[in-house]
Formats: C-alpha cells, structure tokens, sequence
C-alpha cells in the first residue's frame, strides 16, 4: 500500500481488490484522488489497470464524483465484460456519455454480456433509433430475451425479472436436471438458486433447491422431490408489491409467470434491493418536497431547477395563511401580542404533521399499516396527539404568561395549539391512508403539502380563537 491506496494487481490476476470495509469512504476517496491524478497524468496504463483491479460496484462508487468525461475516458479502457458490470451500477450521465463516444456495435457487445433484465433496463433508457439499433446489432438470442423484457412496464415484475433461469419437464429424471445446469454459463450458473420445474404445457408446477437436487440419486423422478407449488408473482404486479412480498417470505429468487400460468421470468434478491432503494429515495425526495433525479446530481442549475416548482407551490400555499391573517386584521392591531406566537404555533403544526406523515408513510411502505387497519391506528395517533397537544399547551400557556403577562391571551394561546396539534396529527396520518386507498402514492400528501395546509388551519384556528377572545371581552 502505498499513499493510502492498496497495490495494484498485476492484470493476469483474477483477485479483486478488497477495500476494508471499517474504513470504506476513506479507501474510496483516496482511490478517487488516485484516478484523478492518473488522468492529470494521461497515464492510460495505470489507469487501466487500477480500474480493473477494482470490483464494478467499488468502481461505479469511486467514480461517482468525477467530471462525466473523465468517467467516460476511464470506463473506454474496460474490456466489455467488467465494463458491462460497472455499467450495471453506474450513474446514466455517465453511461449516456461512454455510449455517445461508442459505435453501435462496441454498445451492443457491453449489453451482450449484462444479465438480460439489466440490459432491457440500458436500452430502455436509449431513444427509440438508436435502442433500435443497438438490438439489431446484438446476437439473435440476447435481441430476442431482452425485446421480450422490454414490453413490460419498467415498474412492474414484469420489468424487473430476468430470463436467467433453469428448468427442467416434471417428467425427467434428477440426473437429467443436473445436465441442464452444466448447460449454463458461470455467470448464470452462480446467479441460480433452484431449477423451476415445468408441466409439458409450460406451467410451473414446483421447484427444486440445488443442494436438493445434488443429493437425489441420479434416477429419481423430479417429481418425487420437487417442491410443489412454489411461490410466484404474475407479470403486472407492481414492483413496490413484490419488494413486499420477497420481505414477507425471505426469499431469494422467485419466479415470476404469465396468466395462463407459464413461467416467463425470474426475480433475485438483488433486484428488489435495487427496487427497494429507489422506492425510499423516491419517497424521501417526496418527502423533503424535492425531485429524485436531484440524488447524486452535482450541476447546481438543474438542482435549483428541480426544487423550484416544489417551492413555488408552496409559496402560493402559505398564501393562503396570509389572506386568513388579513381576514383578522382587526384583532391583530387590537392585541399586537398575537403576532408573537404565530411563528411557534406554525412551527408547531409542521413538525406535528411531519413527525405523523413520515411514519405513516414508512408503515405503508413496509405493510406495517393499511386501510383496513385505520381505526385503530387513527386511534393511537390521537391517544398520542391529546398527550403532546396537553403537554405542549400546558408549557405554552406558562412560557406566554411569565412573558405577556396575559392570562386571557395564554389561555388563547394553549387552547389554540392543543387544536393544532390534534388536527395536525390527524391530517398527518389521515390523509395519506386515504390517498393510499385510492391508489395514489401517499408521499405526495407530505412535505410541502401537509406544512401549508396546517399552516393555513393553525392561523384559522388561532385568530379565530383570538377573534373571538376580543369579542367577548368588549361585549362585557
């Protein structure tokens, strides 16, 4: 090791460089600072070399804070094999960048030799000629599997399986099932968990763990020892659903059929990660009221271009606070003290309706809550709204009074956030149940949205409440 970074391999080596991973971040940025001073050195060689030294997932990280066409000069010095691999990790700026530099033949050989789920996803990024192109330039057998892959919505089972699978006729023999899986390459070979076991129709009828079947003598029939009716998802399942479903069952790999029941494709653990990933980042960006492309996104001008909507909406929304506080205009100049407590009683009713949303949203996520279940968990929430509520306006009501020395104002004050935070609560876990009922995704009901709406009803509720305090007090 030498500055940090650990020695190159030489490249007849096949160990992969194994960075610790107690001090991960540390031994990535210093390999990060090393490529950058390879190409500060136009040092093709070692720059080549210290990229083949790494695993694609090390690699795809490393290079994540490089400029695009530094990515993209050190990613054209891979031979297609460990190129596809990065390509699989890799950000698309970076992977629209190589292509752009690359003839349609060296792209369709990269894709060639990517699992057939992760290649349909490539070329479902491309524009329409040139994915066209790309799959006419490919071998007949890949072309076929992924423009099959490729009819079926990104977001589904459908989008998500790959035809990386073995099978064998619930009619054969375990000896003849064992040659099936010498038939396959090392790549698909060490991605297969079980052979699914077919009926002469197509349909699946069973499976078979490997180790099942490498301890069966030779002769057995398959179907003596398959497991039947395996678990399955059909072709449109929302790919949300099926991260919920390999969770429910600890699964690995599952099959995934048409409705006529014929297997069609398969689904492993390592999608659903990917799947699982890129549904939190979604609801997080959702969430915090900003887009999700803006995740790794290092151009400040499309940052600010994507958060600029998101706050604009909200803008026009709290104007809908500043017309209610026009509206009691009066009682304002009459007791100039309410204006003290509007930013904390605001203040309140967001972090209230945020705290409730996110973990609504997080339960809805994992199946932890649902419609079905939403009396009791409306319940909980308001047991723990009437808790802080009475707590927060109890603390209100003495900070007010040592301060104002006003008690008809405290007693305005602690009533007015006890109903803030009962309604914000409420709306913070009421709606986006109700948005997910009817199919809607219930991040979009947090962030900006759920901050501006209770906004709007704290001020209703707390100048109403003022309004009518100074009413009763001139009508005695």
């Amino acid at each position: 090791m030498k500055d940090g970074i650990p020695d190159s391999p030489d490249l007849d080596k096949t160990d992969e460089m194994v960075l610790d991973p107690t001090n991960l971040d540390a031994e990535r940025h210093a390999l990060e600072l090393k490529f950058e001073e390879l190409v500060g050195e136009d040092d093709s060689g070692a720059l080549r070399e210290l990229a083949l030294g790494l695993s694609p997932g090390d690699l795809s990280e490393i290079l994540r804070p490089l400029s695009v066409e530094d990515t993209s000069r050190i990613l054209r010095m891979l031979p297609p094999d460990p190129l596809a691999e990065v390509l699989s990790e890799i950000d698309n700026r970076s992977q629209s960048a190589l292509f752009a530099l690359l003839d349609i033949d060296e792209i369709a050989d990269i894709i060639e030799e990517m699992p057939s789920d992760e290649a349909a996803d490539v070329i479902g990024e491309l524009d329409t000629d040139q994915a066209a192109e790309v799959l006419a330039a490919m071998e007949e057998n890949e072309r076929i599997e992924v423009a099959d892959l490729l009819q079926y919505p990104p977001e589904t089972a459908g989008g998500l399986m790959g035809k990386e699978f073995a099978t064998c006729n619930d009619s054969q023999t375990a000896g003849q099932a064992v040659a099936v899986l010498r038939e396959l390459d090392e790549d698909d070979l060490a991605a297969t968990h079980f052979v699914y076991v077919l009926d002469s129709r197509g349909h699946l009828v069973g499976r078979l763990p490997l180790i099942s079947l490498l301890l069966t003598e030779p002769g057995t029939m398959i179907k003596e020892v398959m497991e039947a009716d395996p678990l399955y998802v059909e072709v449109d399942l929302d790919q949300e659903e099926v991260a919920g479903f390999f969770q429910t069952h600890d699964l690995i790999s599952l099959p995934v059929v048409d409705h006529r029941m014929r297997m069609v494709g398969n689904i492993t653990a390592d999608d659903v990660l990917d799947v699982m990933e890129e549904e939190a980042t979604e609801d997080i960006s959702r969430l915090a009221g900003v887009s999700k492309e803006e995740f790794g996104e290092q151009s400040s001008f499309r940052v600010a271009q994507s958060r600029l909507p998101w706050l604009l909406g909200a803008l026009l929304g709290q104007l809908g606070a500043v017309l209610v506080m026009s509206h009691y205009e009066k009682s304002i100049e009459s007791m100039v003290a309410l204006t003290f407590y509007i930013p904390m009683i605001m203040a309140t009713a967001g972090n209230i309706g945020i705290q409730t949303s996110s973990v609504v949203v997080r339960g809805l996520a994992t199946g932890e809550v649902d419609f079905y279940h939403l009396g009791r968990h409306l319940m909980r929430e308001l047991g723990t709204a009437v808790m802080t509520g009475v707590a927060v306006a109890g603390f209100i009501y003495l900070i007010s009074w040592v301060v104002s020395g006003d008690p008809s104002l405290s007693l305005v004050l602690s009533l007015a956030m006890l109903m803030v935070v009962l309604f914000a609560a409420m709306a913070g876990s009421g709606i986006p149940l109700m948005l997910h009922r009817f199919g809607i995704d219930p991040a979009v009901a947090t962030g900006p949205f759920i901050t501006t709406a209770n906004d709007f009803v704290s001020m209703v509720i707390y100048l109403g409440l003022a309004s009518l305090m100074l009413s009763l007090g001139h009508g005695a």
